[in-house]
């Protein structure tokens, strides 16, 4: 019987067979991506709850002496909600008894279902304009209201719209000087200077009023200590007993990136 020997394979054939055997494998990946691509719901949907507080006490006045609350509030909230990917939201009002003010307004959800993908940041812009639209309502509705400045108030309503869960986060802008001043309460009046004394007054102030649930959140001052202007050595100590209260005592995160 005569056998015939293969003849010798050219150099570099193989390579050029293998790399023909993976280009279907490749074009199955490629067209698995682009239908995907093409299924694709665009820009991912956003999930974060959000709260926004507003102060309607007499300082937040547009005037000489006050912090002028709508303007600040018109100059960062729509940037913080975009910025913060907030999807619900929801408003509290600081008044002179911020837990029972008869102001409101409803959740917000600034990312509806039912948006086209091609609508869909055009659907957010609006939803925030809107948001700012019911933040101004809410602080004209607390400017009216009996003087008064429960900034603690404020913060334990608005921590009732927290989403439950160790790790659901919480953003909460807050368009306040943070001039606590209430029927009970004034801080102007306390004793300051001194760590031990702050300490005392934080003391007398969580036992009568409470404590805001919002350890772990992330809180963002707008107007913050503005009444103290030049006066460094008053906002000095302002500033101790807040970072105290909201830090050391709430275990809230405070943020100074809107702060105006």
């Amino acid at each position: 019987m005569t056998h015939h020997r293969p003849a010798a394979e050219r150099p570099g054939a193989r390579r050029i067979r293998n790399r023909r055997r993976a280009l279907p494998a490749a074009l199955v990946l490629a067209v698995a991506a682009a239908g995907t691509a093409c299924g694709s719901d665009g820009p991912s949907r956003y999930s974060r709850t959000c709260g926004v507080v507003v102060d309607g006490s007499g300082s937040a006045a547009a005037s000489r002496t006050g912090f002028d609350a709508e303007a600040k509030l018109r100059a960062t909230l729509q940037k913080f909600l975009a910025d913060s990917k907030c999807r619900k939201t929801s408003f509290a009002p600081i008044t002179k008894v911020s837990a029972a003010s008869k102001c409101q307004v409803s959740p917000l959800d600034l990312d509806p279902d039912g948006s086209k993908t091609a609508d869909r940041e055009r659907t957010r812009a609006t939803m925030r304009a809107v948001a700012l639209s019911n933040a101004v309502k809410l602080l004209h509705c607390a400017q009216k209201q009996e003087p008064g400045s429960d900034v603690l108030g404020g913060l334990s309503r608005i921590a009732l719209a927290r989403p439950s869960g160790e790790d659901a986060s919480f953003h909460v802008l807050v368009v306040s000087d943070f001039d606590q001043a209430d029927t009970d309460f004034r801080l102007g009046r306390q004793d300051l200077s001194t760590a031990a004394g702050r300490g005392r007054v934080i003391d007398g102030l969580l036992t009568s009023h409470g404590r805001p649930k919002l350890s772990g959140a992330d809180l963002y001052p707008v107007g913050y200590g503005m009444k103290y202007g030049t006066d460094t050595a008053r906002y000095e100590r302002f500033d101790a007993f807040w970072t105290e209260l909201l830090e050391g005592r709430v275990k809230a995160h405070v943020h100074s990136a809107y702060r105006r």
